[in-house]
């Protein structure tokens, strides 16, 4: 393992194993590159379209990667209400408008653990949060993101730590952008998504409410497997099905050679987002993005109990990737 900055000019390390070789950024603890090995033991392609150099970073572009954390997706003009005291958090970086994707993405970690086991290569970056750090937010909380190497496979668990002496909200979630071996354009993939519904969003993708306060939802099944041509996506979908392992699983696929990547989950929902808007290269990978919890969940009375941790205790959000060549 190399605790240097990484070839993207990013400081972080790199690390290599049994079949594979990655990148990892300390700030953020995002994930920059993950390149299975091939057949033949060479270095395989990228896998996931990460950041590319400390300015693209820095400006949190797509956020491309990012660890999503204490929440996920958008807090509209940052206001919540929680535990009886309302609260607003201002954007997280001061050349965003709006409130997104949690703090953690733009934070200093620190590896606090590197071992092997059971022939995988695990890492445990820890960065903790004080009241005063951010308004709006002001709970102690340590955030810890394992990332676990083995072969053709990556998992990763986030966890939240109350490290404090009142209960605070936590929900946690990944952002990835995913492309497969000789694909330049998500165009070319198959997508399989194990639900039929989605939230209905209104154009700031805030989920809208029915009458008696539930999240609006419709039925969309064209991912039950069908092509990515042709579509413009930026949408949670929810509802879940379990497979046979007890896994929610999401696949994508290049139809050409058959190639597949798999994100699986073990509860929550699927945000996928097909990159149309993305500074450098529109289109050339898709968001995959498992999610504790949909977009506002900080406002939704019916999570509130789902969201609370209290002090002393910590939650994960525990989801993978497994990668199969070509056949």
């Amino acid at each position: 393992m190399t605790t240097s900055t990484t070839g993207t000019g990013i400081a972080g390390l790199t690390v290599s194993g049994n079949g594979f070789t990655a990148e990892i950024a300390y700030e953020g603890a995002t994930l920059l590159s993950w390149r299975p090995l091939s057949a033949d033991g060479g270095e395989g392609e990228n896998l996931v379209d990460g950041y590319s150099t400390p300015a693209e970073l820095q400006s949190q572009n797509g956020v491309r990667n990012g660890i999503l954390a204490p929440f996920t997706n958008r807090i509209p003009d940052g206001r919540f209400s929680f535990g009886g005291e309302m609260h607003r958090i201002e954007p997280v970086l001061a050349h965003e408008t709006l409130v997104f994707h949690g703090f953690a993405r733009a934070l200093p970690f620190a590896l606090a653990q590197s071992f092997e086991e059971d022939g995988a290569h695990v890492l445990i970056f820890r960065t903790e949060i004080s009241p005063a750090d951010f308004s709006g937010y002001p709970y102690r909380l340590a955030i810890e993101v394992e990332y676990r190497f083995s072969g053709h496979e990556l998992t990763l668990e986030i966890r939240g730590i109350n490290c404090g002496d009142r209960s605070l909200p936590f929900a946690a979630g990944w952002h990835p952008y995913f492309r497969l071996p000789g694909i330049t354009s998500v165009d070319d993939l198959l997508l399989t998504l194990p639900s039929r519904t989605v939230i209905e969003t209104d154009e700031d993708l805030i989920p809208l409410r029915d009458p008696q306060g539930g999240m609006v939802k419709r039925d969309d099944t064209r991912f039950l497997c069908g092509p990515l041509a042709g579509h413009v996506l930026d949408v949670c979908f929810t509802d879940l099905v379990a497979s046979e392992n007890g896994l929610c699983e999401t696949r994508l696929e290049n139809r050409h050679d058959g190639s597949s990547l798999t994100v699986w989950q073990e509860r929550g929902h699927m945000h996928v987002f097909t990159g149309d808007t993305l500074a450098r290269d529109r289109r050339h990978s898709i968001a995959l993005e498992p999610v504790e919890t949909p977009t506002n969940a900080f406002n939704h009375q019916e999570l509130a109990d789902a969201i609370a941790v209290q002090p002393g205790e910590t939650r994960s959000f525990r989801f993978g990737v497994r990668f199969q060549a070509a056949r």
